[in-house]
Order: structure tokens, then C-alpha cells, then sequence
């Protein structure tokens, strides 16, 4: 009864926070706003490092990422957290597990992209960072996000960490190929499957521009993935960066996530560490369907001390 009775009050916080959370916005060159949200670990003061948080690929508001305010806000508490929404999105769209939801905005199917939101985030750090001088600068992301933190750590200047999780390997079309695999009923459908999967991904990439919509994405989104090489995306960066991937994820490949770690270890980028956490899955629940969330922020609490030191308010 404790236990459910927390549960219980646990959401109606979440809940509550979310609504309550004043929203900014900053225009684009093409006039339309960015949403973006800024928490702050102590409403009387600025906390001297500000941690950007980035949600994966569905179509929710970064609000409804329940993980971010029960875990995830807690790899540096004494942080404040910056939350950014993607193109078309803001926090009045109510959330859905659907991957291909009827009510997702037109505008975010045919702008989103890994592009687009990397710019996104550049515009609203330049205004935040001119307005309020953060010490350190914390970039967290899973799944898509990891790839954008990741994309963001080549871009912006005055990154002290990144921490990147479940974020695949070099080439995202090798992780659709793990997830079809995995998900299929017998080898035929799984073969059938891939072979589809592939001449999709010709298409895409050999196609101009177009209004598809495919899995609740649109032709940027889909053409800026199958074109991403994650390899020599981490070559480029420079900074600590910590990647995090769960040994049973299957939505994308922990061999291929190995593969490229190994290749960067032949290029001597001493400072990008990686954990393989075996029998965990892209959100970190094991078997058993325990969430193991709780440790894995640990473990990242404990990396960030190495690099940035130990605040007084911290697990």
C-alpha cells in the first residue's frame, strides 16, 4: 500500500511540476518559436552549472519524460536543468505512446531532424549562456539524444562533460537491422523485414525532398539518420565524454556500439570512456523488468565528480 501510495504521489508531483514550469521561447529565422524550459535546483539562486537534458525520438514533449525528473536531473543535482523542445512542440501536447500518433504535429513530422535540432539547441544556449554565465556545461541525451549530445559536442565551445546513453552504433541503418531482427517472429519475417528496410533506406537517401511520413518522422529526419556516421562524429570530439549502452538493448545493437568504441580506442580518444552494462535495455530495465535507472545515475554522478569535482549538493 506504501509503495503504491508513493507511486501515486510521485505522479501528481511530476505532473504538477510539468504544468507548472514557465515556458520560454526564442524565435527561429524562419519566425517560428522554440519552447525551451529552465529549472533551476534553487529558486533563489543560479546554480554555477547548468545541465541540458535530450530526450529520444517520439513525439512528446521533453516535459512528459517522466525518467528526467524521477532520475536523470539527479547526474548533477546541484545543476539547473535546461530542457528543450523540438520543432512544433510544446508542452500542450498531451503524451502518447504511439509511435505514429494521429494528433503529432505536421510541423514536427516535416522539420524535425538531428539538424535541426542541434541548431535549436546552439540558438537557445547563445542567449541563455549571454544572460546567465554558467561555470559548466553538462550535455546528457539517450537514445536520439544521445546522438544529438554527441553532435552537440563537436559544435559548442565550453562543454565540461557529455554523457551519451543507448545511442547506437556507427550507422543507424545497422540498428534498425538489430531491432527488426530482434523483434521478429521466425527468421523469414526477420529477412523479409531487412530486405524492406533497405531498399526504404535507398530510397531516402537516392530521393529529393518529399512530404513521406514514416513512422512518425518525416523524409529530413529519416535522411539525416541513414546519413549520420556516428565514428567520425566521436572523432571529432575532444571534450570527456562518458557513453553508456545496455548489453540487451534491442532498439539498437550493443555488437556495433562495441565495434566503433573499439575503432576510437585504435585512434588512442583517451577521453571518451564507455560502459557495457550486460542485461539491461534501452531504458535500462532488466529481465526481471527492473528498473536499474537509479544505478546507472550513480555511476554518472560518480564519473562527473572525476571530471568536474564534488558541489555540496550532490548523491
Amino acid at each position: 500500500m506504501k509503495a503504491v501510495l508513493y507511486l501515486i504521489l510521485l505522479f501528481l508531483t511530476f505532473s504538477l511540476n510539468a504544468e507548472s514550469i514557465r515556458t520560454h521561447s526564442i524565435s527561429r529565422d524562419d519566425g517560428t518559436e522554440i519552447s525551451y524550459y529552465l529549472l533551476r535546483s534553487l529558486p533563489e539562486s543560479q546554480s554555477d552549472t547548468l545541465l541540458l537534458i535530450l530526450q529520444g525520438s517520439d513525439c512528446n514533449s521533453v516535459l512528459q519524460v517522466e525518467s528526467i525528473f524521477t532520475d536523470y536531473k539527479n547526474i548533477w543535482p546541484a545543476a539547473d536543468v535546461l530542457l528543450v523542445e523540438k520543432y512544433g512542440i510544446d508542452k500542450t501536447l498531451t503524451y502518447s505512446e504511439e509511435v505514429e500518433r494521429h494528433d503529432c504535429p505536421a510541423q514536427y513530422i516535416q522539420n524535425d531532424s538531428p539538424e535541426q535540432r542541434v541548431a535549436d539547441v546552439i540558438r537557445v544556449l547563445k542567449f541563455i549562456r549571454e544572460d546567465s554565465h554558467y561555470a559548466n556545461l553538462i550535455v546528457f541525451g539517450g537514445s536520439e539524444g544521445a546522438i544529438i549530445a554527441n553532435l552537440l559536442s563537436v559544435k559548442i565551445d565550453g562543454i565540461n562533460a557529455t554523457v551519451s546513453f543507448n545511442g547506437g552504433g556507427r550507422k543507424f541503418i545497422d540498428d534498425v537491422i538489430h531491432n527488426i531482427s530482434a523483434s521478429a517472429a521466425n527468421h523469414v519475417e526477420a529477412k523479409e523485414g531487412i530486405e524492406g528496410f533497405k531498399e526504404f533506406s535507398h530510397y531516402i537517401l537516392n530521393s529529393q525532398p518529399n512530404e513521406l511520413e514514416v513512422s512518425g518522422h518525416g523524409y529530413k529526419w529519416w535522411h539525416q539518420m541513414l546519413s549520420i556516421d556516428q565514428f567520425w562524429v566521436l572523432k571529432k570530439v575532444n571534450t570527456p565524454l562518458l557513453i553508456l549502452q545496455g548489453g540487451s538493448d534491442v532498439s539498437v545493437s550493443p555488437e556495433k556500439v562495441d565495434e566503433m568504441i573499439a575503432n576510437l580506442r585504435e585512434l588512442k580518444k583517451h577521453n571518451i570512456e564507455y560502459r557495457r552494462y550486460e542485461g539491461l535495455d534501452h531504458g535500462f530495465v532488466n529481465s526481471a523488468g527492473e528498473s536499474k535507472r537509479k544505478e546507472i545515475v550513480y555511476d554518472i554522478n560518480s564519473w562527473l565528480k572525476s571530471i568536474l569535482g564534488t558541489p555540496e549538493k550532490n548523491i
